[in-house]
């Protein structure tokens, strides 16, 4: 049998996606033809299978409804081999789920989504839940969770001094993680997010790597902020620079920056440099927007290696 190097938390939403791309020019009031594709999603469901993919023993709390999108989720993330015992099933809510309307380009035109269900992941359950905490080599979330869990979640990382990888999630909930600055680790906000973290708009080269420096001076100790095709601006107490994006033939954007946050994460497990471990995570984000799942089935820590050095 097989025994992980790594022991892994995650915490964060999970659900269905639903992704709707144009096959023409759309009109309102109109029945479209378009390409509706569907699949699993979530910031932190995505963080646990790209790290179960890269070798790591991984442990998700979760909330999903008492439904079939609920149990379906569940099985399939059992036969990832990720520790499902502790994911709260919901008699009240609905699985979450997000729908997405992208132009023929990719480009996101306009999402919507619903995750009242993580409303169930109490700073209590936590709690009662810390043995996972404690037991983990890094905690992985996303700013899904509730301002009393992220209370509840950062006091235990701090309590077992364990590591802490956030991802912002989006520009509303991003200021949810303003407190606990100091008790990141790394940190992978896009442009919109870091903004909202840093409290000013960030234009032009020089500002955004201001920016990424301010978070390490908040206290974090690796800042990424990630631009998609424009790559990355990232900072320590010690360096701060600019990564473009590998070449790559983009399929679909979704999941990128949650690749990211995972092979960081994992590149922090490993104790490689800070840098090599924003190049690792570089390299899971384009192995991922060149596959058309949320997730890349395939990725492995080889494929991201081999990247690195082609």
């Amino acid at each position: 049998m097989v025994h992980p190097e790594h022991r892994v938390l995650v915490v964060g939403a999970a659900g269905l996606d639903v992704k709707i791309t144009p096959r023409a020019a759309t009109e309102s009031e109109r029945s479209n033809p378009a390409t509706i594709d569907w699949g699993w999603g979530g910031v932190a469901r995505n963080m646990a299978e790209n790290l179960a993919l890269l070798g790591a023993e991984v442990h998700l709390i979760t909330a999903v409804g008492d439904d079939w999108r609920g149990q379906a989720l569940l099985h399939h993330l059992g036969e990832l081999g990720i520790d499902t015992q502790a994911c709260v099933i919901s008699k009240e809510q609905a699985t979450a789920s997000y729908a997405a309307l992208f132009h023929q380009d990719m480009r996101l035109s306009v999402a919507f989504e619903d995750m009242s269900v993580m409303r169930e992941i109490t700073a209590g359950y936590l709690d009662r839940h810390r043995s996972l905490v404690r037991q983990a080599d890094i905690v992985c979330l996303d700013a899904n969770l509730s301002p009393g869990a992220l209370e509840t979640l950062f006091g235990l990382t701090a309590e077992y001094d364990v590591l802490v990888c956030a991802d912002p999630t989006t520009p509303l909930l991003a200021h949810r993680l303003q407190p606990y600055l100091s008790r990141i680790t790394a940190i992978t906000p896009d442009l919109a997010e870091a903004e909202a973290l840093v409290g000013a708009e960030l234009e032009g080269e020089e500002a955004i790597s201001v920016g990424a420096r301010k978070l390490v001076q908040a206290g974090v100790d690796l800042a990424i902020v990630t631009l998609g095709a424009g790559g990355l601006y990232y900072a320590t107490n010690e360096e701060s620079g600019r990564i473009n994006a590998f070449p790559v033939d983009v399929v679909d954007p979704v999941g990128a920056g949650d690749a990211l946050t995972a092979a960081v994460a994992y590149g922090l497990l490993e104790e490689i440099s800070l840098e090599e471990a924003v190049r690792l995570g570089m390299a899971a984000a384009a192995q991922t927007v060149a596959c058309r799942d949320a997730v890349c089935p395939y990725l492995t820590l080889e494929l991201l290696y081999e990247r690195l050095i082609s």
